[in-house]
């Protein structure tokens, strides 16, 4: 009988210490910082690309427009990902909080699980471009928010993957080709003027 009562208290002590993780740390707050040899112009072109999307952000499936004007504050979307091979896609529900073009965005993401908030924000000097996230997760219920503060402290996984996504992104705005910002096309009775 002494035993069971060992193992029920032992039990109530780890449930209780899980538990407690996600109350030290109800949010996980993390970041990346790169630098590119880019025009903010240019990073930022390449980060709001959606058809680029699926080369640096881990688990990219879709992206849909469910509401407001594309691009602009207060715009939602239908985010689609997969977190690995052989689970379920996950989804959730993109809102753009704020946003100045070549400078910054503010998204908010929601889910049954959990919220999860970032700004990614474009400095340009000396022709170089630094671009930095700064993320926050926090988990619906008490159990969510222990797991992800477990996640990150052992683990290291939210940093982490922010770490591999933002070095992709580096890679894909260094590799870049597209045009963003074409020089307009002369028109024909320009040329003809300048005769």
């Amino acid at each position: 009988m002494k035993i069971l009562k060992y193992l029920f208290f032992a039990a109530l002590a780890l449930i209780l210490i899980f538990l407690a993780f996600g109350w030290i740390h109800p949010t996980v707050q993390y970041g990346k910082e790169i630098t590119v040899d880019k025009s903010a112009k240019e990073a930022w072109a390449v980060a709001q690309d959606e058809s680029k999307f699926d080369q640096w952000l881990a688990g990219f499936k879709s992206i849909e427009l469910l509401s407001g004007e594309k691009g602009a504050p207060g715009s939602t979307y239908k985010v689609v990902v997969n977190p690995g091979e052989g689970q379920p896609d996950f989804e959730m529900t993109e809102t753009i909080v704020d946003i100045q073009e070549f400078d910054h965005i503010d998204l908010h993401f929601d889910s049954d699980v959990m919220e999860f908030n970032q700004r990614q924000s474009f400095t340009e000097a000396d022709g170089k471009t630094t671009v930095r996230t700064e993320s926050e997760v926090i988990g619906k219920s008490m159990m969510t928010r222990s797991m992800f503060a477990m996640m990150e402290i052992f683990a290291g996984q939210f940093s982490g993957q922010e770490s591999k996504n933002v070095e992709a992104l580096k890679t894909v705005i260094e590799e870049n080709t597209t045009d963003y910002y074409p020089a307009p096309a002369p028109v024909e009775g320009d040329s003809l003027m300048m005769e």
